[in-house]
């Protein structure tokens, strides 16, 4: 016999971790869970002995990852999609709908409403989602995807196409960096030279930059220490860890502002003529399950 090839934790500590960092506390997760609020402690200290690293800090009744926490969280949150993903595809048959999307519009637009759209189309339909870099997506349209995802400042026109988010942005951080920096976010933005911003190493495709919020705020962007990191899920994992002040998404960051793991720094939120988009591809325009995914999608976020 080979030997085991993964040395993986339990799935129930995965999906400890995953509850506790998205309900903002063990108490929440442990009546998600439907088991004792110390059963989900000793999951998640099992994860952190087997890794050898803290992942999560206690204070008082709230926590946040630490930076290998954040890794790992993302991690994790990808394994489970995935594995949800596929089981899903197993027990579905029939018509088909593939939706090629980045991983930010899957984790973070997608899947917090995937039960929503299952019902949408009807359990008679298989959703398969292809996630790529936004450089890619047309790619995907020989890959056979029905539907895909873009960036646009014009109106979307057509029965093919469908708005989905309009563009709002706002500086969002921790409670914890709020309280801490709140007497300079109070201030003007150009004083801010002190405060880490988060921000994407990956090339810009037309959405907003940290640049563009400064100038609509009334002044320059200051020069500030910046981090970077080349994928959205997991620069918004590290400014709920604390690390900085990140530029958020309405729509986007929904979730972690309902858990209250992020906070807006600074009211209100500046609109952008930009917005995010949603097309049937010529095969997807043939495919009734597809459209009315569109459908769905247009009515997602009262674009």
């Amino acid at each position: 016999m080979g030997q085991r090839r993964y040395r993986t934790p339990s799935t129930s500590a995965l999906v400890a971790l995953e509850s506790v960092v998205r309900l903002g506390g063990f108490g929440r997760a442990a009546e998600e869970l439907n088991t004792s609020q110390s059963a989900v402690s000793r999951h998640i200290k099992h994860l952190e002995e087997s890794l050898g690293t803290l992942l999560l800090r206690r204070k008082g009744r709230s926590i946040e990852l630490t930076r290998a926490g954040a890794i790992y969280h993302g991690a994790v949150l990808s394994a489970l999609e995935a594995v949800d993903a596929a089981e899903k595809t197993l027990r579905a048959l029939g018509e088909e709908v593939t939706i090629a999307c980045t991983h930010e519009v899957s984790h973070l637009l997608l899947m917090p409403h995937y039960d929503r759209l299952r019902r949408r189309l009807g359990d008679g339909v298989q959703i398969r989602i292809m996630t790529t870099e936004y450089e890619t997506l047309d790619a995907m349209i020989d890959a056979g995807a029905d539907l895909t995802f873009a960036y646009s400042k014009a109106t979307p026109k057509g029965p093919d196409q469908v708005a989905v988010l309009p563009e709002e942005i706002t500086p969002i951080c921790s409670p914890g960096f709020h309280t801490e920096h709140r007497g300079v976010l109070r201030g003007s933005p150009a004083t801010w030279q002190d405060l880490p911003l988060l921000d994407l190493s990956k090339p810009n495709h037309g959405w907003a930059t940290w640049s563009d919020w400064f100038q609509a705020s009334g002044g320059a962007r200051p020069t500030a220490t910046v981090e970077t990191f080349d994928n959205y899920v997991y620069l918004l994992e590290a400014s709920a860890a604390g690390k900085g002040l990140a530029l958020g998404w309405r729509g986007f960051v929904d979730r972690y502002l309902e858990a209250g793991t992020l906070v807006p720094a600074v009211e209100p939120w500046y609109a952008r003529a930009t917005g995010l988009y949603a097309r049937l591809t010529p095969k997807g325009a043939r495919n009734e399950a597809a459209r009315r995914c569109l459908d769905f999608l247009s009515g997602l976020y009262g674009a």
